[in-house]
């Protein structure tokens, strides 16, 4: 039944995206020289927070070559909050569900004027192609795929299987005379100083246990990404049996806060972090010296700050490539099954130990010795 559900859904959205061509106006050649001096450009990315974080390369990339570029980036109540202290991106417009909100947005949109308006999604929204064919840009520009008709602009789209998304995505930069592999890909993440302040605060406080910090995020997208209460106190046992000399912090968003009360209970070396906001939560992950997780946005702020991990994924699909950490160290745990409670415990302690091993012989010694981050 689940599946025969799936392939309904795919059929709604491939015939929504086809209806959607009585909107593409007719085309507009590329440009012949790409304006340099003072582009505007509007990115689309209104999905989920992850997707936000794995395209902040290109953000980086083009204000770096182009400092006078204007850039924009229509986002969502969900995610707007990654870009807060971005300085690459100046102004974030919130796309919210509604008729007369989405044509006050638009509206506005338009009377900027943009040069290009760019389309960061590598899977067809339906979302963002009526944004883009409305938002009244002189060229569109997006991966090839179902609904490259709405575009200018049409860039090749990398192997979802051979490729990392971050790579996929970067090769946006193309058009605008930038060749991915020449430049620095890593994802950036700006902790705002309440954030920071917040966490050292709760640090100095005496509340928190010295020595060097493993992260252990339980929050997930799903319950089926949820490990569960009794898998995460075991591996919390095992740990800190086999590594005295750390401590261990839980985190994860306020509705799973009786979860992390009840994982930490009792269990020595171990608390739960603060209700905080993402900022903050990025900020813990920054003080890490690893970190445990299930596949979240956290994933990638481990990426961003170059903090080691081990990541428990569900892969259903094994023509798509996980979204492992890019560029930084990690052991990707994987299931075929859609339920991560299929990962064992001896599992992550395996692949606890194989990254620590390997952070030893690449020198990165602050999990061993107690040296903070």
């Amino acid at each position: 039944m689940k599946g025969l559900l799936k392939k309904i859904e795919w059929g709604l959205r491939y015939a929504l995206l086809q209806s959607l061509r009585v909107l593409a106006r007719s085309r507009h050649a590329p440009p012949a020289s790409l304006p340099v001096a003072r582009s505007r450009i509007l990115f689309i990315r209104q999905d989920r927070i992850g997707d936000v974080l794995v395209s902040t390369p290109l953000f980086a990339a083009l204000k770096e070559r182009y400092p006078d570029y204007t850039i924009d980036i229509v986002l969502s109540r969900n995610n707007h909050f990654v870009l807060e202290n971005s300085p690459h991106v100046r102004r974030r417009w919130v796309y919210t569900k509604g008729l007369l909100s989405s044509l006050r947005l638009l509206r506005r949109i338009r009377a900027e004027h943009y040069d290009f308006v760019v389309d960061l999604m590598d899977n067809p929204s339906a979302t963002s192609t009526v944004i883009l064919l409305l938002a009244g840009g002189r060229w569109n520009v997006g991966l090839e795929k179902e609904n490259a008709y709405a575009y200018d602009i049409i860039v090749p789209m990398k192997s979802r299987k051979e490729s990392h998304i971050v790579e996929r995505i970067a090769e946006l930069l193309r058009p605008f005379g930038i060749d991915p592999a020449t430049v620095n890909l890593r994802v950036r993440y700006t902790i705002g100083e309440k954030a920071e302040r917040e966490v050292s605060e709760f640090l100095e406080s005496g509340r928190y246990a010295e020595g060097p910090k493993v992260g252990i995020n339980i929050s997930a997208g799903s319950d089926t990404r949820f490990w569960g209460v009794p898998n995460y106190r075991e591996l919390l046992r095992r740990l800190t049996s086999a590594f005295p000399g750390l401590s261990f912090i839980l985190l994860g968003k306020g509705e799973d806060r009786q979860r992390l009360l009840e994982i930490a209970e009792g269990v020595p070396q171990t608390i739960a972090a603060p209700e905080t906001s993402f900022d903050g939560f990025a900020a813990w992950i920054s003080r890490l010296s690893i970190l445990i997780t299930p596949d979240t946005s956290a994933v990638h702020l481990a990426a961003a700050f170059d903090i080691p991990s081990v990541v428990l994924y569900v892969q259903s699909n094994p023509d798509l490539r996980i979204w492992e950490p890019y560029r930084s160290l990690s052991e990707a745990l994987v299931t075929t099954v859609d339920d991560l409670k299929t990962i064992s415990v001896s599992d992550v302690v395996e692949a606890f130990e194989r990254l620590s091993t390997r952070m030893r012989e690449g020198h990165l010694s602050g999990l061993l010795t107690g040296e903070q981050r």
